[in-house]
């Protein structure tokens, strides 16, 4: 029974701390107030480049319209193809470019980092719509220590369940990646839609370290985003968000290719993670950073632990296992249960009234980041969070596999 009680004590302790996790992230969020550099921006001084491959034409459409009416100079680049993207290019008076064959969104911006000459460079993606103002309010936001600024990203409602899931998702991050804000640097730009240094992500775009990525030995062509952030932290710059530029972008199609999407991301943040954490990216970033990068990276592990383990010695470990009860056993054991080892039980409940009211706080600070359809969210995004466990223990015992031309 020792082993059992240990498990019990473990898993009040970590109650404890995600109570910690879920206060704190929800007290910075309500807390953050957005830095705003009061120095005029010339929106000319900004690049955007859109790389383009396999996109719905009027989707397409209205993202370039939403980029080319923001007063800078629009490349796309066609992923080893031109038309129908080139003519689109064409109507909207954006500079059109094409890769020879299909490289993948890393040699894209290979390509177009040839042609920018201004001091910022903005990345759209070519599903996702900016607001009129997006790269004023983005340029906004930086200052001498600051590389690069990342959108609000928030998902088309469009009745689907997944519209809802992904949604809610999105909002919960919201969270996370503002309490980090607060500290200093998130842990990534989402390549949605963000602004950089140009001479400070130029070099290092146009590097065979950027276009030829690799993981463990095999080449890669997810975690683009998540490796520019990463690389201006390491090079003494602060990666920050500017949540009043919202930008929209679609939430999958189908359930399967939603997971298959959230397995790709598991396995670069997996891959992040271990990086992150030992190649001193965290340590620059600050404990808060760390502390953020531990509690939501090892939750799915130590959550799957502690439940297996208890499951366990509940069926095999101890005197009343599974394969011996019967009803004067289950009587016995209600009766160790209850009166055996008070303090810890009272601890564990205690713990777990803790944890429940910060994760009703957490919720609520979600909830704050929403504005409308709130029940619809919350109940799909409970499935979206079972969906994301589940792959992210898949993205993790599959971490080799970092992308292929037929997962994108």
């Amino acid at each position: 029974m020792d082993a059992f009680f240990i498990v019990i004590l473990i898993g009040s302790i970590f109650s404890v701390i995600s109570a910690i996790f879920y206060f704190v992230n929800s007290f910075r969020s309500v807390k953050f107030k957005p830095e705003i550099n009061i120095i005029q921006q010339n929106t000319k001084d900004v690049t955007i480049v859109i790389p383009v491959f396999n996109e719905d034409v009027n989707l397409f459409a209205k993202v370039l319209e939403s980029s080319t009416r923001q007063g800078s100079d629009v490349i796309v680049v066609g992923d080893g193809c031109n038309a129908p993207y080139a003519e689109i290019a064409k109507k909207y008076s954006a500079r059109f470019l094409s890769t020879p064959t299909r490289g993948g969104k890393r040699k894209a911006l290979n390509l177009a980092m040839n042609y920018v000459e201004t001091r910022f460079v903005m990345f759209v993606d070519s599903d996702t719509i900016i607001p009129y103002g997006a790269v004023e309010g983005l340029l906004s936001s930086f200052t001498d220590k600051i590389g690069g600024v990342g959108a609000n990203l928030k998902i088309m409602e469009d009745g689907r369940p997944l519209s809802y899931a992904s949604e809610f998702v999105e909002r919960s991050r919201e969270v996370i990646l503002k309490a980090m804000n607060k500290s200093g640097n998130v842990m990534i730009l989402d390549g949605g839609c963000a602004i950089y240094r140009t001479d400070l992500v130029k070099p290092f775009i146009l590097s065979t370290e950027f276009s030829d990525y690799k993981v463990f030995g095999r080449k890669s062509v997810v975690g683009d985003d998540r490796q520019l952030t990463s690389y201006i932290i390491k090079s003494g710059f602060r990666a920050i968000k500017n949540y009043s530029v919202q930008v929209q972008t679609p939430s999958q199609k189908t359930l399967k290719s939603y997971y298959r999407q959230q397995v790709r991301w598991a396995r670069n943040g997996w891959y992040y993670f271990f990086k992150d954490m030992f190649g001193g990216t965290s340590r620059k970033a600050g404990p808060f950073y760390t502390f953020e990068m531990l509690y939501v990276y090892l939750l799915p592990l130590i959550f799957l632990g502690l439940g297996a383990s208890e499951l366990y010695l509940f069926l095999f470990a101890h005197p009343f296992s599974y394969a011996r009860f019967t009803f004067e056993h289950a009587f016995e054991f209600f009766l160790v249960q209850v009166f055996t080892f008070r303090f810890i039980r009272i601890t564990r409940l205690a713990s777990t009234l803790v944890n429940f009211f910060g994760i009703s706080v957490f919720g609520v600070a979600i909830s704050n980041n929403m504005s409308r359809n709130k029940l619809k969210t919350f109940a799909f995004g409970a499935i979206a969070l079972l969906i994301m466990f589940v792959a992210s223990i898949h993205g993790l015992v599959t971490i080799w596999k970092q992308g292929s031309w037929l997962t994108r």
